[in-house]
């Protein structure tokens, strides 16, 4: 049984715990603030991933720099998805947290797609997945042009 110090401490620990583990609770406005910039994160990755295909295909980028890269984008991207993820909408924005938090998703998946063809080195594949991450950015593009809107 804990005593004093040791029970203030065990209570100070607990509270840590408990208060790290909540999600954010933003205001409308800065969760808005915060999808914006989380899709215009991603939407970077894409571009990114977009481009080191094109140079891939183009005989351009070569070895083991090309799936660094990638690598890079995809975790870039999941990190931001994942906190992104954690914030807690208000309810006016549920639907737009849905909107936002799928295309997110999406988005990082089809990043971890375009790492494994790269490492494969599936050329078949980089044509379809180039089309894919044109028609992502568009996605995204319109996705931020939603959450971007004045919406009292």
């Amino acid at each position: 049984m804990l005593r004093g110090a040791g029970r203030v401490a065990a209570a100070g620990a607990l509270a840590v715990v408990i208060s790290a583990c909540a999600p954010q609770a933003p205001d409308h406005s800065s969760w808005r603030d915060q999808a914006h910039l989380s899709v215009a994160d991603v939407a970077s990755n894409i571009s990114t991933m977009s481009l080191v295909l094109r140079l891939v295909r183009e005989g351009r980028m070569f070895g083991k720099y090309q799936q660094i890269v990638a690598l890079n984008s995809e975790t870039n991207a999941g990190r931001t998805t994942d906190h992104f993820s954690g914030e807690q909408p208000e309810p006016r924005d549920d639907r737009d947290y849905a909107r936002v938090t799928t295309a997110l998703s999406d988005a990082s998946d089809l990043l971890s797609e375009v790492r494994i063809a790269l490492v494969r080195r599936d050329e078949g594949e980089y044509a379809k997945l180039s089309r894919e991450l044109a028609h992502m950015t568009t996605r995204l593009d319109r996705v931020e042009t939603r959450v971007s809107a004045v919406n009292p």
